[in-house]
């Protein structure tokens, strides 16, 4: 079958009843992570439109502005706000109306990559496939929004540039105003485009006035902010990303974050004999080797020991070398697509991903997989013009090729996708089961952790613990997620195990686990985004005042 000028209709259908398959079962997913911040907002925003921060959460153990809390703008929780408005607040009918911007993301995908390469539909099936696609797709927060945002602003601008269109360039300035205010990564938009503009034109003109339309949007959003908060919420979110820094030194962050994108990106690594000849998976192999050697020297990765004296934890390294020789080959295939061809398009590419890898490993606080979404279109879209520079852009079989490597990503993602459904859904299971056990009125019942489970205890009754306005007593109940954030530990002169509850995870596979090395949301629980394992439950300690 061939697919280098397919049917638009046809092709969107199928992407979009794709799209739909991976994503609707994962629909009634309990809120997750930070989700809850974006549902506070966005029921804030209901009854005070033009304050969207203006109040106050306890995120970390204590009471604290919502402005102060929140690094992310406010669009992705206005664009909830609407959503609870028409269909109310449930988990369902909000992940429901989040299925916009993960179809919008694909089908910008295909479009762009009809522009820089033969095979636009294979381009859009290894973003379906991907497992950073469906994870971020079935959260609530902005990441997918933004990608979608991103992906068609690239589209308008590449066609208000070919063909001198006023029109697309003001959509395109509007879709990256609106980028960065879902999420500020998207102004990373601005020298991208400022770049592939000047290689395309060779030369200065009025098309680039219209990049200074989300500067001063964001200008405005500065002032704005700090006249509402006294805090200039960008500069502010600037600081923090910088500044909070987790993990290790910047030589683990680069092996972290180039772990990072070959296990979102799980496709590399079966179409790795597509895509290199037999010197380049000799070289693959050879980095392997070294990088493996490498890590039974150093023991470690981040706070995560790989070995020790007695054993060695061989599952992990296997998982961690095979996920860094992979991160590499992209960044290798980007450069060689930039120096075998030359072209602006190259260029664009080779910036989207190595600036979105340099962001995450060198400026960003944390590695994590919502961070590696950004590179996912274009990523994309190299694979397909590597195949098409190897074996022709005319060949019909192309397709045909990647059923393997394509089926084997999206079990990948699928897997991935539910032990993540899994472990949101412990949260939530835990909040109910620990209530119901500990049978007290939800006022003495009080909790560490955040996250989803803060949400459902809050649902109930139960208060996060303010380390500022203590206020427990004798016989009240406090519950403590093993797993979860800002866990301080409590004096055992004045608390007392009662009780514990496991959760339910996924047996065989870990996304956010400390024992076993997993931590997509955040390299602080560990260096790989998801691990094969066998993965604990999750543990809630539940403890009386005494």
């Amino acid at each position: 079958m061939k697919w280098k000028k397919p049917d638009t209709v046809r092709s969107l259908l199928i992407l979009t009843l794709l799209t739909l398959a991976c994503l609707v079962p994962f629909i009634g997913k309990a809120f997750h992570i930070d989700d809850p911040l974006f549902v506070w907002c966005a029921r804030h925003i209901q009854s005070h439109p033009f304050n969207f921060y203006g109040f106050k959460v306890n995120w970390d153990g204590r009471e604290a502005p919502m402005a102060a809390m929140m690094q992310n703008p406010p669009l992705a929780a206005y664009y909830m706000a609407a959503a609870g408005a028409l269909v109310g607040w449930n988990e369902s009918t909000l992940h429901g109306w989040f299925l916009l911007p993960p179809l919008a993301l694909v089908a910008g995908t295909w479009f762009l990559a009809r522009k820089l390469c033969a095979h636009p539909m294979v381009a859009a099936l290894v973003t379906v496939t991907a497992p950073v696609f469906l994870l971020s797709s079935t959260s609530v927060m902005c990441d997918t929004m933004m990608m979608a945002l991103w992906v068609w602003a690239v589209v308008f601008w590449m066609g208000g540039l070919g063909q001198d269109c006023p029109a697309r360039l003001g959509a395109a300035a509007f879709l990256v105003a609106a980028c960065g205010l879902t999420k500020y990564f998207g102004l990373s938009l601005l020298p991208l485009l400022l770049v592939y503009t000047l290689m395309e034109k060779r030369r200065a003109g009025i098309w680039l006035a219209w990049l200074g339309v989300p500067v001063l949007v964001m200008i405005f959003y500065q002032c704005w902010t700090s006249h509402l908060y006294g805090r200039g919420l960008l500069l502010d979110a600037a600081a923090y990303a910088t500044g909070a820094r987790v993990g290790g030194d910047l030589p683990e962050r680069i092996l972290t974050g180039l772990a990072f994108s070959g296990w979102c990106i799980f496709i590399l690594l079966p179409m790795a004999p597509l895509l290199w000849g037999r010197k380049g998976l000799a070289g693959g192999i050879l980095a392997f080797a070294m990088i493996l050697v490498l890590l039974l020297i150093v023991k470690k990765v981040n706070q995560f020991r790989v070995c020790d004296e007695a054993r060695v934890n061989w599952m992990f390294a296997v998982q961690f070398t095979c996920a860094v020789v992979a991160g590499g080959s992209l960044v290798v295939l980007a450069a060689a697509d930039w120096f075998g061809r030359g072209t602006p398009g190259s260029m664009l590419l080779l910036l989207w991903i190595s600036g979105t890898l340099l962001f995450d490993c060198a400026v960003n606080w944390t590695v994590s997989g919502r961070n590696i979404l950004p590179m996912l279109p274009a990523a994309s879209i190299l694979l397909v013009r590597r195949l098409e520079s190897r074996h022709g852009p005319d060949r019909p079989d192309i397709v045909g090729w990647l059923w393997v490597p394509l089926g084997l990503s999206l079990a990948v993602a699928l897997s991935a996708a539910w032990a993540d459904y899994r472990l949101a859904e412990a949260a939530r299971d835990a909040a109910e089961a620990v209530m119901r056990k500990a049978d007290v009125a939800p006022a003495r019942m009080w909790f560490e952790g955040h996250w989803g489970f803060q949400y459902y205890m809050e649902q109930k009754g139960a208060r996060p613990i303010d380390w500022d306005k203590l206020s427990m007593g004798r016989d009240d109940v406090v519950v403590l997620p093993l797993g979860n954030s800002f866990l301080v530990p409590l004096p055992p002169d004045a608390f007392k195990l009662w009780f514990t509850h496991e959760g339910g995870t996924l047996p065989w596979l870990a996304v956010m686990s400390p024992a076993c090395g997993a931590g997509y949301y955040s390299d602080a629980w560990g260096p790989l985004p998801f691990v094969i394992c066998r993965t604990p439950a999750e543990q809630y300690q539940v403890f009386r005042v005494h």
